[in-house]
């Protein structure tokens, strides 16, 4: 009789855990397809509505991303600006592909703004099927003339895009970096705005928010060292990039 009591216990025990576990995944799930709380803007907002670049060099990168280097099933796919563009003179670049088996695309451009980066999406450079294993996202600091909302929800489009075309790539969002003299410049104050507000995209619609900009601050001032400019990246600010990556990816 007591043995019984005991068997009844434990299998009331056992079924709590699991209900628990069961629970635990379910609300994951659900995180995982919740929609990232994007701000509210006005539908004409100049950093959400698509614009294409009239520059020859901008033009023909475009197409040849199309034609040529927008490759099915790649590794990595990286989305951004000159910071994004520029890498792909790095040594960490070379890394990087070798790394992966070179099964890396670069979709970054020189001077893009949210606006640019949604047109390119939507013109040809993140078709259905393309199904990378992950997209890398760092794209707003550009955005100099928008408010810190708009320029997320500019981010927050470009998220969506992503997963609606290929839903099973993971989403490394990463944050907008210091720049200037460090957190007492406008820009940085801007772009720290920013990331307050897409840090909370991260777990949903396979998003995961990297806060990359910590790195490359020490007591409010930016690490010149780890800059060319006070915007774009030296090879040792690439090289903290390429392994911050490199860990959320292992």
């Amino acid at each position: 009789m007591i043995n019984s009591k005991k068997n009844i216990v434990l299998i009331v025990i056992v079924a709590l855990t699991l209900l628990s576990f069961s629970f635990i995944f379910a609300c994951n799930d659900d995180k995982k397809d919740c929609q990232i709380p994007i701000p509210e803007v006005a539908s004409n907002d100049l950093a959400i509505v698509p614009v294409g670049r009239d520059e020859e060099w901008w033009t023909n990168r475009h197409n040849d991303r199309i034609n040529n280097k927008v490759i099915k099933d790649q590794k990595i796919i990286f989305i951004g600006n000159s910071i994004t563009h520029w890498w792909e003179e790095e040594a960490s670049w070379t890394t990087l592909n070798q790394q992966y088996n070179y099964k890396i695309t670069n979709l970054g451009y020189m001077g893009d703004q949210t606006q640019n980066v949604i047109w390119r999406l939507e013109n040809g450079e993140f078709p259905v099927g393309i199904n990378p294993e992950y997209v890398v996202i760092m794209i707003g600091t550009n955005n100099t003339v928008s408010e810190p909302e708009s320029i997320a929800a500019g981010i927050g489009k470009i998220a969506k895009i992503i997963n609606k075309n290929s839903p099973s790539s993971r989403i490394i969002l990463v944050s907008l970096l210091p720049r200037g003299s460090g957190n007492e410049d406008e820009d940085t104050i801007r772009n720290n705005a920013v990331n307050e507000i897409i840090k909370k995209y991260d777990g949903c619609l396979g998003v995961t928010y990297l806060d990359l900009a910590q790195y490359y601050i020490n007591n409010n001032l930016l690490k010149y060292e780890l800059f060319t400019d006070m915007l774009h990246l030296s090879p040792a600010g690439y090289d903290i990039w390429k392994d911050k990556i490199m860990e959320i990816i292992k």
